[in-house]
């Protein structure tokens, strides 16, 4: 067993509460005195991707062979992978799947792993966290139920996401192979080419009734549940699961988190989500009007405004609704003017209770989305205008400065031809205009 407080801390504000006024740091190490590496996630909660893959959590690197076409959810939460991640995080070593969070703290941006050991800490309790610490063997084995669960139930989905790809969504397999034949740079057509090589069957292990038959039998041990795609809301199997944890009685002990685009809406789960200890609902939008239906095409605005509206004033009172917003090239630009869309708008509901108009989340692939590929001058627009509205603004968002930070870090600009070809490639295809739409984020990447 893994004695607690046996690996000593490598960083002065490891010790909680050490320093009170540091928050940010104070949150990072959370569970600073396990190490400063440490994420509560392989400990409690294992997650899927669309193609079946088993990894730690939503933003890990997919870098194993786990895979629930072909193994089980139990052999994948004590798997060679998931007890090597475990063991590396309580000697306070790096785990080279969660790349993404390292950069994004590094630049003070409060990233997954910050955000979920708070969250745990706060629904569960530390020693809820601490408990599992001490019982995880010295292999790494933790013979404890999962007690979270993301599950990413495949591919298919009705929009076409600038920032998504076949494996996300089923909309782009008829693009993807389109874009590889027509781009004009190789660094797009080689990605596009290896994108569209998937097997889609491959994706579809969400059908098996064997894999509902063993979540159902976690369902009293289970205390989140987090349904993403893919768009879930098309598919009946997510509502076989809500009905189950219902039926069984293990609602009322769940939290429960959607990821959905927000095109789609069926107000009779409003009867079931009553029963749950919460329902998220986290809808996905990366700006308003007809700039989020460019990056998230073809959505329909009207249609979401109505399903907004709905959430709103309609759901029960343990439902609670966020949008989520991927920041990327085509819109940090507009980050202010979304978030005073959103401010207009008076919601009762939505948004309330949260630091911030949106939750952002950084786009690091592809990586000619990458907010680091904005020339200099443009970064410089950004930056005044991201930080005037921060100042004027009545919600204080504790994310805006990190993902200033992370854009001003690193000049890749190099790669704006890439950028400007994928865009064209997209205006072709789908009779599109960028600079009809983004006029004034055009003057500066001068796509024609």
């Amino acid at each position: 067993m893994f004695k607690f407080g046996s690996s000593k801390p490598t960083h002065p504000f490891s010790e909680v509460g050490k320093n009170p006024d540091q928050e940010t740091l104070d949150d990072l190490y959370e569970f600073g005195r396990i190490s400063e590496t440490f994420c509560t996630l392989p400990f409690t909660h294992l997650a899927t991707h669309t193609d079946g893959s088993a990894i730690l959590c939503c933003v890990a690197k997919n870098e194993n062979k786990l895979n629930l076409n072909d193994i089980s959810l139990e052999d994948a939460w004590n798997s060679d992978y998931v007890r090597t991640a475990r063991l590396k995080m309580l000697r306070g070593e790096k785990v080279s799947a969660c790349a993404h969070c390292y950069a994004e703290e590094k630049n003070g941006y409060r990233s997954h792993r910050v955000t979920e050991n708070r969250v745990w800490k706060e629904r569960f309790g530390r020693d809820f966290v601490l408990d599992r610490v001490r019982k995880t063997q010295d292999d790494g084995r933790l013979n404890e139920d999962i007690v979270a669960i993301d599950l990413r139930l495949g591919n298919t989905c009705n929009l076409q996401c600038v920032m998504c790809r076949p494996q996300d969504s089923s909309r782009w397999t008829a693009l993807a192979k389109k874009i590889a034949a027509t781009a004009e740079t190789s660094e797009i057509r080689d990605e596009w080419a290896y994108k569209s090589q998937i097997q889609q069957s491959r994706f579809e292990w969400y059908k098996d009734p064997g894999f509902w038959d063993a979540i159902e039998s976690m369902l009293p041990s289970m205390r989140e549940i987090i349904i993403g795609g893919g768009e879930p809301m098309l598919l009946e199997e997510h509502r076989r699961l809500v009905e189950a944890c219902v039926r069984t009685g293990a609602a009322p002990n769940i939290h429960m988190r959607y990821h959905t685009n927000g095109t789609l809406l069926d107000k009779s789960l409003f009867d079931f989500w009553k029963h749950f200890k919460t329902v998220e609902v986290f809808i996905s939008l990366d700006c308003w009007g007809e700039k989020n239906n460019y990056m998230r095409f073809p959505a329909n605005w009207s249609a979401i405004e109505t399903n907004l509206r709905a959430l709103d004033s309609e759901s029960p009172d343990s439902v609670k609704v966020m949008l989520l917003c991927s920041v990327h090239m085509m819109n940090m630009f507009y980050l202010d003017q979304y978030a005073q869309w959103i401010e207009d708008q008076n919601f009762t509901k939505i948004t309330k209770g949260f630091n911030g108009y949106f939750h952002p989340g950084v786009v690091h692939y592809p990586p000619y989305l990458s907010i680091q590929n904005y020339p200099r001058e443009l970064k410089e627009e950004i930056t005044k205008r991201l930080l005037a509205f921060e100042e004027r603004s009545k919600k204080k968002s504790n994310k805006i400065q990190g993902i200033i930070n992370l854009m001003n870090e690193v000049d890749h600009s190099s790669r704006l031809p890439q950028t400007r070809d994928y865009i064209r490639r997209l205006d072709a295809e789908r009779g599109t205009d960028f600079a009809k739409i983004f006029p004034e984020l055009n003057r500066y990447l001068e796509v024609k």
